[in-house]
């Protein structure tokens, strides 16, 4: 069988492709029609005129439109000059005079932004990693220079210009222009260099293509500056009140300044040390090996920091069968007269080190005399220390816990590494299990251990945040709550009406009730604390500071800088914010979620102060109002106001 017959099975003709067709049509067998002769009933159509030819038609058969000519600009002088504007449409504001600019200009901070993961982020937000710095409002934008040095802009002027000469193919004889068409022609060319001239005259004010206003107040308050203009140079040296109030000073509303820098040794930075400040004293242990032992060791510092520079108390290095390097949290227990880290008690007034009993557990808590460890396995203990012996006093199964303690517990209204609650017989820790677990509390003096019921269906997620008095759970969707004592007994219960983003709570190193929680939960009023800070608005956000004294409100604009981080729904998520108690100066370590940077925002003015070196810091903690310090690679650097 050929390739053809294949071809040719159907005999459908309308199913046979046209490719089916032969070339030849000799060799098709069509029949004859036959001859069907006159048809009855109709006759020949009568004979038409002849059409005229064109030629004959007369020239004015057809009016005729002749476009007048006129003078168009060049397309480069519409990117380069400013139409007269129309006199009933609002003009913007002007743009920063020559002065303020210059002044701003030499003392301008550069910033950077974080990377962050979010795959929906708003075309806004920056999705690379941390960057170099960016350039200041007045050089953000490569066409916009300094008023001073700025040629002047040429108006656009349409004069008459001489006729094009006529193409052949246009009559001699020329009519009146029609006027409608000229009129409408005019407008279009108007309308069009309008709008290129404000299209670039609003890309040049913009310095990142989110600015939306462009006022004096607010093209000054895109720039970042360490320090207030016309400071003097500050000595270095820490020359504060070394006192802690559970707040910051105002004077942060001058900028921020380095008062001292402290080297570490090697040995102990290249795994990253731990720090710890109670009172004036800061506590550092890190990395260390001894000489001739076999084995990792811990290395401990202390230094009183109330000083014009830091003064060493004392400098000691111990064995330890838990290494320094295990990173869990909290970092540090503190007692009476002990430090506990890892497996090494640290004497506050000496540094002398012993070891404790309990190896590669991690000690959670004290209280009493009871030092809670937890294995980050399935164990809690609870242990003594009488007559020079350590006695393992309960030893409790829990469920599965987490390897990094409580690094991601809570809500974070509590103070960092908050897990004991309660006081006497009915004192209790949290255990550090996932948030998909049950959750669990200990009692410090038998090690009996409660579950806590979860709002909401259970297994599913839970937020706990432990209060002075007890604690506190919320589902997964943070819309039901519970609230407990200290022995697990059920307290209240509350519906939240689902606002999850609830305004930032400042970080004052105090602990909140049950009954604090519920209601800041409930109706955002935050009594433990000096304030909180929300945006409000609608796309033009602003920064909006209640102080819970007096439910009074400090509002600004947010800065221009941060306005790249913001989303039309003004969505705040730092990491940690701090307020004055008059509501002058606003602290945010990180604005938002994507970005690394940290800021003191003078609330009366605007403006906004941030430091390279303060931006470098691995972590930071706060000292005293007037001091902020944090961990470098080589070691530590304090932070003042810029005015102190």
């Amino acid at each position: 069988m050929s390739n053809d017959d294949l071809r040719h099975t159907s005999d459908d003709a309308a199913r046979a492709h046209s490719s089916d067709a032969w070339d030849d049509p000799s060799q098709l067998d069509i029949p004859a029609l036959p001859d069907f002769g006159d048809l009855p009933g109709f006759a020949d159509l009568p004979e038409l005129p002849s059409l005229p030819e064109l030629d004959a038609l007369q020239e004015s058969a057809l009016p005729e439109i002749v476009m007048p000519d006129l003078a168009m600009p060049d397309l480069d002088q519409f990117l380069t000059v400013t139409p007269p504007a129309p006199t009933d449409i609002s003009q913007p504001d002007a743009a920063p005079t020559t002065a303020a600019t210059a002044a701003a200009g030499p003392t301008a901070a550069q910033t950077s932004s974080a990377s962050h993961d979010a795959a929906t982020a708003s075309p806004r937000k920056r999705t690379t990693g941390k960057q170099a710095p960016r350039p200041s409002a007045t050089a953000a934008s490569p066409r916009r220079q300094p008023a001073a040095t700025q040629a002047p802009q040429p108006t656009i002027i349409f004069e008459p210009t001489p006729a094009r000469p006529p193409r052949a193919s246009v009559p001699p004889r020329q009519k009146k222009p029609n006027l409608l068409i000229a009129f409408v022609a005019l407008i279009a060319i108007g309308f069009g260099a309008s709008f290129l001239s404000s299209t670039r005259d609003s890309s040049s004010s913009t310095p990142w293509g989110t600015q939306t206003s462009s006022s004096v107040s607010t093209q000054r308050s895109s720039e970042v500056r360490e320090h207030a203009e016309g400071l003097p140079t500050r000595a270095p040296g820490y020359r504060g009140s070394a006192t802690n109030t559970h707040s910051i000073s105002p004077q942060w509303s001058s900028g921020v300044a380095t008062a001292w820098s402290l080297s570490l040794p090697p040995e102990m930075t290249q795994f990253g040390p731990q720090m710890f400040v109670e009172g004036q004293v800061l506590y550092i242990a890190g990395y260390a090996t001894i000489e001739g032992q076999i084995g990792s060791a811990t290395r401990t510092q202390a230094y009183d920091l109330s000083g014009e520079e830091p003064t060493l108390l004392w400098d000691t290095v111990g064995p330890t069968k838990n290494s320094a390097i295990a990173t869990y949290t909290p970092a540090f227990v503190s007692g009476e007269n002990q430090l506990f880290f890892h497996d090494v008690v640290i004497d506050k007034a000496t540094g002398e080190q012993t070891q404790a009993p309990w190896g590669k557990d991690f000690p959670i808590a004290q209280a009493d005399g009871i030092v809670v460890t937890c294995s980050a396995t399935t164990t809690c203990s609870g242990w003594t220390h009488t007559s020079g012996e350590w006695t393992n006093l309960w030893t409790t199964p829990t469920n599965p816990q987490v390897g990094y303690g409580f690094g991601n517990q809570g809500l974070g209204y509590a103070p960092k590494g908050t897990v004991l609650t309660g006081s006497g017989k009915d004192a209790s820790v949290l255990v550090p299990t996932d948030r998909q677990q049950p959750v669990q509390i200990l009692n410090i003096h038998t090690g009996e251990a409660t579950i806590l019921p979860e709002p909401g269906t259970t297994g599913t997620g839970h937020y706990v945040e432990v209060a002075s008095d007890g604690f506190v759970v919320l589902d997964i969707g943070q819309k039901q709550g519970m609230a407990f004592d200290s022995t697990g007994a059920v307290r209240s219960r509350f519906n939240t009406g689902g606002q999850i983003f609830l305004p930032a709570v400042s970080h004052d190193d105090t602990s909140p009730s049950t009954e604090d929680l519920t209601t800041f939960l409930t109706y955002q009023r935050a009594s433990w604390v000096r304030g909180t800070v929300d945006l409000v608005g609608n796309k033009d956000c602003s920064i909006e500071v209640t102080l819970s004294s007096d439910g009074s409100t400090r509002t600004t604009p947010v800065p221009g800088v941060l306005s790249t981080y913001m989303t039309s729904s003004c969505y705040f998520n730092p990491g940690e914010v701090r307020v004055s108690a008059d509501g002058s100066v606003l602290y945010a370590d990180a604005f938002a979620y994507q970005d690394t940077s940290r800021y003191f925002i003078d609330m009366s003015n605007g403006l906004t102060y941030t430091s390279p070196e303060l931006n470098a810091m691995d972590k930071t903690m706060w000292v005293f109002d007037d001091m902020l310090i944090g961990m470098t690679k080589s070691g530590i650097k304090a932070f003042v106001p810029a005015s102190s």
